[in-house]
């Protein structure tokens, strides 16, 4: 019965260290801003861990992210203007 109660507290005893590790880590985190930025590239050190604008871009498709890396370069999308058809004006 002695082993038991002895295991049991000595299991307690580390889930209660390693809660307290994990918030202790944290708030070194938040208390160094760059600590902060390489743990969450995309949350705003400044505005209390906000999401940043490439956050919404991380859950979008591959697909959206070339699109918009190619418009922004200017490299692959060739946007002429838009003109009526040969036959569009009869």
């Amino acid at each position: 019965m002695i082993t038991r109660i002895s295991f049991k507290t000595i299991a307690l005893a580390a889930a209660l260290s390693a809660i307290a590790a994990t918030a202790a880590s944290a708030q070194a985190a938040i208390s160094e801003p760059a600590a902060f930025q390489a743990l969450y590239p995309y949350r705003d050190v400044l505005n209390n861990g906000a999401p940043t604008p490439a956050a919404k871009l991380v859950l979008e498709p591959p697909a959206v992210l070339q699109r918009l890396q190619a418009e922004e370069s200017g490299i692959g999308i060739v946007r002429g203007p838009r003109t009526r058809g040969y036959r569009a004006g009869r």
